[in-house]
């Protein structure tokens, strides 16, 4: 880990293990629900229809509200105040979810709960990753603990909620979320927006390049999005069980740690662009191997070239936002770069990908993602012929 002087060492050995750990435990918590929420939802009689009209929570509430939250926190300098309320609003109504059995009370919850979560990512990726630019530390190597943390959850808790049902989740994944609030209470607040930078988030997209990035970013988005929806559906209609389709999330995971550490690494060796497209590469060539070698075994193993290709694409991406937007409108940069993943490409991907799974099969659906990414891949290499991007 490289600082800039010995002087600030201790200052950055700390902010590192800070980033770190919170990464780290909130994933642990991730891990203990996400995976299975939706199969609990249905254990409980909710439809099909009604889990995919909650499923779409998420992602339309990032989109209209995480760039107008992440833009008054930069106003405000409320990017801390704004994460500690936000995670605290997760767990209690993760907690008060265990309790609901109707269908109106649950949707009010995911609803409330996607509120809560809208700006999360936004802010709290500002926050550490601006602290590792000003420190000199390696970003992806404080972010890999969260892929460690979300793998090793998954795992686990899916035995443990296999032996003793689903109920104990609402109170385990809820206490996950305290020290978590914490530690975000802890991070380097960064500066206020100054009254001539409290411009609209457009304001941003004036940068071409910026543009670019995020419109390459909606289009691998896509292809990450269908593999999240549609992978463990792909390994089961091939004849593969719930430990295989485990061990696809574990594998992937456990790879993204090798690239989240090595991002910054390639960044500086391959320059951006250069390191994207290897990223792309990457996840595509996974989805090439799902389409191409229709074997349950076969889509673990090529899992682990889907998970390097994520975390180098995650890394190198937070990190070439970083770089291209002011410090003070670190938040409201980021909330563009969490809309363009988790609320517009969701959106696209699940109706198109449900609708090709249905017309052909479930291995087509991966032809969209390798489609998606080699857009994203052109849109690139155009826009660094152009000069916008590195």
């Amino acid at each position: 880990m490289a600082t800039s002087s010995p002087a600030v060492a201790p200052q950055a050995t700390q902010i590192f293990r800070l980033g770190a750990l919170y990464y780290l435990i909130n994933f642990l918590g991730a891990g203990a629900y996400m995976p299975y929420l939706y199969v609990y939802l249905a254990e409980l009689g909710i439809t099909g229809q009604q889990i995919g009209w909650l499923s779409v929570l998420g992602p339309v509430m990032m989109l209209g509200l995480a760039t107008p939250i992440a833009a008054l926190a930069d106003r405000r300098r409320w990017r801390v105040a704004i994460l500690q309320i936000a995670l605290a609003g997760q767990a209690a109504t993760l907690f008060l979810l265990g309790q609901a059995r109707t269908f109106g009370w649950i949707a009010l919850l995911m609803l409330l709960m996607a509120i809560a979560g809208s700006p999360l990512m936004s802010v709290s990726d500002s926050l550490i990753a601006r602290a590792a630019r000003r420190h000199n530390l390696n970003f992806g190597s404080m972010r890999l603990w969260g892929s460690l943390g979300y793998a090793a959850s998954a795992l686990a808790f899916g035995g443990l909620w296999q032996w003793f049902g689903f109920q104990p989740m609402f109170i385990v994944a809820p206490l996950f979320v305290l020290p978590v609030i914490w530690l975000g209470g802890q991070f380097e607040e960064l500066p206020a927006s100054a009254p001539s930078e409290r411009q609209p988030a457009a304001d941003l997209l004036r940068d071409p390049g910026l543009v670019s990035l995020l419109v390459a970013t909606f289009l691998a988005s896509i292809s990450n999005s269908l593999a999240m929806t549609f992978g463990g559906i792909y390994a089961r209609a091939l004849g593969g069980g719930d430990l295989l389709i485990g061990m696809m999330i574990a594998c992937a995971a456990t790879a993204e740690i090798l690239t989240m550490f090595l991002g910054e690494r390639l960044m500086r060796r391959l320059r951006g662009v250069p390191a994207m497209i290897l990223a792309y590469g990457l996840m595509a060539g996974a989805y090439l191997g799902w389409v191409l070698v229709p074997d349950p075994n076969a889509v673990v193993f090529f899992s682990i070239f889907k998970g390097l290709g994520y975390g180098l694409w995650f890394t190198v991406t937070v990190r070439l936002v970083t770089e291209r937007t002011p410090e003070a409108r670190a938040a409201t940069a980021q909330s563009l770069l969490a809309v363009s993943m988790f609320g517009l490409a969701p959106l696209v991907a699940g109706p198109v990908g449900g609708w090709i799974h249905d017309a052909f099969n479930a291995g087509a659906v991966f032809s969209l993602g390798i489609l998606a990414l080699g857009l994203g891949a052109a849109g690139l290499l155009l826009a660094s012929r152009r000069g916008e991007l590195a």
